[in-house]
């Protein structure tokens, strides 16, 4: 018992410590490119003739030193998201969940996936390009859209507290436990509101067949907690009991919604898998062929160097 407390207690302070990593690492990226879009901005809305002459374009243009670290950073960004995949591919190893839950590593990866190709942008110094390195670009954009819209369809999975995907059965009995545990928290408390609470949350039957439907029951699920809420908050129960109630009847809803999109949700998934990985493929062999080009016949290290 201590030895599994002790390990429950790690793996607590692991979270902890992911979750406030990514939050800073989000932090510091997105303050780092605000800065360099801000200061850049009168660089940016010249057009490319009066650029050459402009003070800002020893530094800020693709090839010259502000612009090659933009480039670099946006690339390591790509790459490192990477981890995820590793991490997700060697979760069947005990030890792996030391390094954190599949929850805060998602996280991780979509900031790289993001700000990576902010950087690019940046690199590119606010230019459409053309050739094969437009088509990169655009695989890039396509690339990051996907993977917000992938990221929207896992939210749609039933997950357990600690982030990890649950299978249907186990849902559905996570469900009933939380009706069970809604009665035993709410049997001390008297009045319309809270059993007009528990109906809205009950009487969510809604089953989408499309990616319409999704968003349709997000937005009933939506206009319904915020119903419990205001229902809760009328009942005028005692903090810790109101609090209980609305954790609970939120976490029935969400889980209900899950289980309605269940799959629809899981059909759009397998769809979008056909998408996303092969145009990551095409985006990542184009940025090699790109970087070799950039580091053979660009001049790239003798402009980091200083020469």
């Amino acid at each position: 018992m201590a030895a599994s407390n002790k390990k429950n207690s790690t793996m607590q302070v692991v979270e902890v410590a992911g979750t406030l990593g990514v939050g800073c690492f989000t932090f510091v990226l997105v303050a780092l490119a605000v800065l360099l879009f801000v200061i850049g901005v009168p660089y940016w809305i010249l057009d490319a003739e009066a650029r050459d002459g402009h003070r800002l374009h020893f530094w800020f243009a693709s090839g010259n030193i502000i612009g090659l670290l933009n480039g670099i950073l946006g690339t390591v960004l790509m790459v490192i998201m990477l981890l995820y995949s590793v991490r997700k591919w060697m979760n069947f190893l005990a030890w792996m969940e030391f390094l954190g839950s599949m929850q805060w590593w998602l996280r991780f990866h979509m900031v790289c996936g993001v700000m990576g190709p902010v950087f690019i942008i940046l690199h590119g110094a606010m230019k459409m390009p053309s050739g094969s390195v437009g088509i990169a670009f655009w695989c890039m954009v396509l690339v990051s859209l996907s993977g917000l819209f992938g990221r929207y369809l896992f939210g749609h999975f039933p997950k357990a507290a600690a982030g990890r995907r649950l299978d249907l059965q186990f849902a559905r009995e996570s469900l009933s436990e939380l009706r069970a545990q809604l009665v035993a928290e709410t049997r001390e408390a008297s009045g319309d509101q809270v059993g007009e609470a528990i109906v809205v949350a009950r009487e969510l039957n809604d089953e989408p067949s499309t990616f319409v439907g999704l968003l349709m029951l997000d937005l009933e699920v939506r206009r319904r907690i915020d119903i419990v809420k205001v229902l809760l908050w009328r009942a005028g129960l005692p903090k810790q009991v109101h609090d209980r109630a609305r954790k609970t009847l939120v976490a029935q809803l969400r889980m209900k919604r899950s289980l309605a999109s269940w799959e629809v949700a899981r059909r759009l998934f397998r769809y979008w898998h056909l998408f996303h990985q092969p145009l990551a493929l095409a985006m990542y062999m184009i940025a090699v062929i790109h970087i070799f080009n950039a580091i053979m016949f660009g001049g790239v290290f003798q402009t980091l160097m200083g020469g």
